[in-house]
């Protein structure tokens, strides 16, 4: 668990006029919330860039992930530790190589696929074929992804896609003719995959080009609550303000709806009605109808009632920035 300051979090006690407990769960929920530890899964065949990209990523060389023997038959975890949070990575072995080991693979993958939190298919952008890759994925993963699961392809070393010496390396961008190669496989690859284009990101690790992009697609297409710790555990220079603002607007719909489900749980039905009337620090209970209309969550049907929505935010934003010295303030 994460090192709590001695009264952090005791100023929720006070914001409340309800059952005792109500605070206690409240402050167990941000807790939790903010101590999780994500779980990525890492599949692709040997050589294609999955330790390099997780270096890229997370700033951590987790050499294994690359140098799996091919007798290995087990997933592997390894927990990094990232700034003030901790993420596990797990490398799956396999991908297409032969059909019994692929028979083999389908009890692991059926699972272990449901407890990770998204899953990266790692490519290389410059191999002309992905069919082992493209079998693999439709006979063996695909049964047993859990519908919804955030599942990105990662399409790595694309300074390689030809015309290479188009490649700006000074601004560390693709020429006009290799972009457009690399849009193609884009396309193509989300074809054979069955996937939107918008889950097929072209990247290179060794370049830095476009991980900063990889990151906000991941925070977009995790669970509003896993958000937050995903976005604490990459490398500072590849959370955007975007990223930033996604994982504060899911951290706030996801304390929403548990303040929701435990306030009603608590509050017995004359309490309901006498919360619309109680006055908090001079202001009217019902100014925290709403809670940044913009995230689209009324938290005030919730905390409203009982306390001023500046007072929450405030209070809100203080612990998170405490744990998160990149969190936006504002």
């Amino acid at each position: 668990m994460m090192n709590i300051p001695e009264n952090v979090l005791d100023q929720f006690d006070h914001l409340y006029k309800l059952q005792p407990g109500v605070a206690t769960k409240i402050k167990n929920f941000i807790l939790k919330t903010f101590d999780y530890q994500p779980k990525i899964g890492i599949l692709g065949k040997t050589g294609v860039g999955k330790s390099s990209l997780c270096n890229a990523l997370f700033g951590k060389d987790v050499a294994p992930i690359d140098h799996v023997e091919s007798r290995t038959r087990e997933h592997q975890e390894y927990p990094v530790g990232v700034g003030s949070g901790n993420i596990k990575l797990v490398d799956f072995p396999g991908v297409g190589e032969n059909q019994e080991r692929d028979m083999e693979y389908k009890t692991l993958y059926s699972e272990q696929l449901p407890e990770l939190d998204v899953v990266l298919w790692v490519l290389k952008a410059d191999d002309r074929a992905f069919s082992t890759d493209e079998e693999f994925y439709h006979n063996v993963v695909k049964p047993h992804l859990v519908q919804g699961k955030p599942f990105i392809i990662v399409l790595n070393q694309v300074e390689k896609v030809e015309p290479m010496g188009e490649w700006d390396s000074n601004n560390s961008i693709p020429g006009c003719e290799q972009q457009k190669n690399i849009d193609a496989k884009i396309k193509d690859v989300a074809k054979k995959f069955g996937l939107d284009t918008k889950n097929v990101i072209p990247v290179s690790c060794g370049k830095k080009y476009n991980v900063v992009t990889l990151v906000e697609t991941i925070t977009y297409a995790i669970p509003k609550d896993k958000k937050l710790t995903f976005v604490n555990s990459v490398l500072n220079e590849n959370r955007s303000e975007k990223a930033k603002e996604e994982a504060k607007s899911g951290f706030f719909k996801e304390f929403g709806e548990f303040t929701n489900t435990v306030l009603n749980e608590n509050r017995s039905e004359k309490a309901k009605e006498e919360a619309k009337t109680v006055i908090v620090e001079g202001s009217e209970g019902d100014g925290g109808k709403y809670i940044e209309e913009d995230w689209g969550q009324k938290i005030g049907e919730t905390i409203g009632y009982f306390v001023n929505n500046t007072i929450v935010i405030k209070l809100l934003n203080k612990v998170a920035k405490h744990f998160f010295p990149w969190w936006p303030f504002s």
